[in-house]
């Protein structure tokens, strides 16, 4: 794809994207699943960054269910310095990383060569520094994403992992899902074109409150607590702002205790059994703020404040969906305030302390990233 392409183009381009990867789906997980599948693995940990992570935690709930598994997230370098030495023979461990440049993720790949376990990576681009370190680099067919701020690669991952679970499922004899979920991923993809269109008026109507956003908490639960993180991330990465995602009940054990009218809050409602709780905690926090919206089809909710969804996925694939409303906010508010660009200090400080590897640097500057 051409350099010039915007992070608007490629959330718009994230259907077409998934949809193709449907179309190949056993091919495309079919690496992961064999090397998943030849022994009987207790637990399966993921180490991940940024959006990765966030995509992981979007999936989580989905790869536990099907596979009967616990599902253990982590970062890269808590797990590189305190986690590594408790991972067992029998923990199905791989890494994340859409750059396969983190300097993170090479020192969990070099800290588990050294205690002789075999070395997994996903990636976007298999011809990365990760190869140097890989038994086994895979790749989770999101194509190149030249904007730092990813879209594509989130929304591609989680249906790649979601995959992965209901392939591995088949093969180990739990049962055959592959087809609900290649459905409800295909849904999934039909709805995020109804939300982009839906999210670009909604911006539009909600304008004056979204471009002054100073303090943002954005609150969910099950695979949408992986949405609730990457908007949180995006609007802090793009818009320049504290944005801070929280569990939906959690954020009332604390973090609501310092909320005042300034503060910007979305909810996240899963059209399941925690529905109730989400419109309970919109009207709560409405005591508080005005500015507060909720992606809900709750009659309860004022238009104004939320986004519908005409047939939502169900859980827990409603996150493929949901995901752009908060990309797009980003993308659009961020271009319209010119808060794209970091402060010149910012790249004083990556100077002393980079997270990408040398060679990726050669290519990609931190201003072009």
């Amino acid at each position: 794809m051409d350099t010039k392409m915007t992070m608007r183009d490629y959330i718009y381009a994230t259907p077409d994207q998934v949809t193709a990867n449907l179309d190949r789906a056993e091919e495309l997980v079919k690496p992961l699943v064999e090397l998943y599948c030849r022994s009987n693995y207790r637990n399966i940990v993921i180490a991940a960054s940024g959006s990765s992570y966030t995509a992981a935690q979007c999936a989580r709930i989905y790869l536990a269910r099907t596979l009967k598994t616990d599902i253990k997230i982590i970062t890269p370098y808590t797990f590189a310095h305190y986690d590594c030495d408790l991972l067992r023979e029998d923990d199905f461990m791989f890494i994340i990383s859409q750059s396969g440049a983190s300097t993170n993720g090479i020192e969990v790949l070099k800290r588990l060569k050294e205690n002789g376990h075999e070395t997994i990576a996903l990636t976007g681009n298999v011809e990365s520094d990760f190869k140097e370190y890989c038994d086994h680099i895979l790749d989770w067919g999101c194509g190149h994403e030249s904007v730092g701020y990813v879209t594509l690669g989130v929304v591609t991952l989680v249906s790649y992992l979601m995959l992965f679970a209901a392939y591995a499922a088949r093969e180990k004899g739990y049962g055959d899902q592959t087809a609900y979920c290649m459905d409800q991923i295909r849904k999934a993809m039909k709805n995020h074109k109804e939300v982009c269109a839906a999210t670009e008026r909604f911006v539009k109507t909600n304008y004056k409150t979204l471009s002054s956003m100073d303090r943002v908490y954005v609150c969910g639960c099950g695979s949408n607590y992986g949405t609730a993180l990457e908007g949180a991330l995006k609007i802090g990465e793009t818009v320049k702002v504290l944005a801070v995602a929280y569990e939906l009940d959690e954020v009332l054990h604390g973090p609501a205790l310092q909320l005042a009218p300034d503060y910007t809050l979305f909810v996240i409602d899963n059209n399941d059994g925690t529905s109730g709780h989400a419109a309970s905690l919109y009207h709560a926090l409405r005591c508080v703020s005005d500015k507060v919206f909720i992606l809900s089809n709750d009659p309860g909710v004022d238009d104004s404040h939320a986004l519908r969804i005409s047939d939502p996925c169900e859980e827990p694939f409603s996150c493929l969906h949901n995901l752009p409303f908060f990309e797009l906010i980003a993308h659009m508010i961020s271009s319209d305030l010119g808060t794209i660009d970091n402060h010149p200090l910012y790249y004083e400080m990556n100077k002393m302390l980079d997270f990408r590897t040398e060679n990726f640097r050669k290519k990609v500057s931190a201003k072009e990233e």
